[in-house]
């Protein structure tokens, strides 16, 4: 390695704010560690402990056996589980903004990363902070591989405000909204079609630690590729129209066969929870991976025959003329953290 390398790993403010104050963002306590100035982006420092990311704190809730490569997935009930597992390993904060001295900082782009042993630049940056003093002796005893330093860089197109050192670096963190996913794997049986109203599975919480239900108000087929040459009527160039229907086709034909359809659930819930419904089959079946990939907007703007806001989950394939009864999978729900602000 060159020295010119070494160096851009290294932390070389040109001037420094230290800010130096513990804060708690949404239930983790964070020292926020200062703000600098260098030759090519300015960066809010933030230092904190993440024992999710000890692999012992996780064997109770996600069984040793899902801790494996994306080859060895026997299922995508596996795979989809450890998913879910490393989401919630990984805690990052998205802040949106900083008011300093009434001066506001937007954050263009952010990285984390915990120190563990091949960190060489997550080291010296910490080895920056500790020859500052800004780490006391209390996280002498953490273990460097739960140790998370975060830099989120302000926008290229902003500068920096006028801030006086002389006075107290005054500073108010706006965190942004999160979602976050949350294993249930609640089975059921529907019949396919519309639904009575009332018609509702019940099914146990565990992160609410009690009983929740919803509605399903229909069950329905949906045809992709019809679909997709009624939208590439909005394309008017005709090469460019034949190529858009190509790509899109070739990345659906592993989540729909041609010739079949997708199946939809419509529900409702009292309190606007959005699900991931599953196939019980699918999740037993092995993992299919393709370098194309394509996502469904579900609608959620509508009120349900049950009298609460209607969601959509697009599922799997099913045969165009498919009438009987589906095995579902209530799989997981989406947990908002709401956005706060910190001062």
């Amino acid at each position: 390695m060159r020295m010119k390398y070494l160096k851009q790993q290294m932390l070389l403010p040109v001037e420094e704010y230290i800010i130096n104050k513990t804060v708690n963002i949404q239930g983790t306590e964070v020292l926020l560690l200062s703000f600098t100035i260098e030759k090519e982006k300015n960066s809010l420092w933030l230092l904190y402990e993440n024992n999710e990311l000890n692999e012992d704190s996780f064997d109770e809730e996600y069984p040793e056996e899902l801790s494996v490569e994306k080859e060895e997935f026997t299922t995508n009930r596996e795979e989809f589980l450890h998913h879910i597992k490393e989401s919630h390993r990984q805690k990052h904060f998205h802040i949106k903004d900083m008011e300093i001295q009434g001066n506001i900082i937007r954050f263009g782009s952010s990285t984390s990363s915990p120190i563990y042993d091949r960190n060489i630049e997550g080291k010296m940056h910490l080895q920056h902070f500790v020859e500052k003093g800004l780490i006391s002796e209390e996280w002498d005893e953490k273990r460097l591989e739960n140790l998370v330093i975060a830099r989120y860089d302000q926008m290229e197109d902003e500068e920096f405000p006028g801030i006086d050192k002389t006075k107290e670096l005054s500073v108010v963190l706006r965190i942004d909204r999160d979602i976050r996913e949350v294993a249930i794997q609640h089975p059921f049986v529907v019949k396919f079609g519309k639904q009575d109203i009332g018609t509702k599975v019940t099914y146990y919480d565990e992160a609410l630690e009690k009983e929740s239900y919803f509605f399903i108000d229909e069950i329905y087929s949906y045809d992709p590729y019809e679909d997709i040459l009624e939208k590439s009527k909005q394309i008017e160039d005709p090469e460019e129209r034949e190529n858009a229907i190509k790509n899109i086709t070739k990345a659906l034909e592993t989540v729909c066969p041609k010739g079949k359809n997708l199946a939809v659930i419509k529900y409702e819930t009292e309190d606007k929870t959005q699900f991931r419904f599953v196939m019980k089959d699918y999740l037993e079946a092995k993992p299919v991976h393709s370098c194309s990939s394509i996502g469904f907007i579900c609608k959620n703007d509508e009120i349900g025959i049950n009298g609460y806001k209607q969601k959509e989950c697009v599922m799997q394939s099913i045969d165009k003329d498919f009438n009987g009864e589906l095995e579902i999978e209530l799989f997981s729900k989406y947990v908002e953290i709401p956005e706060e602000t910190v001062y």
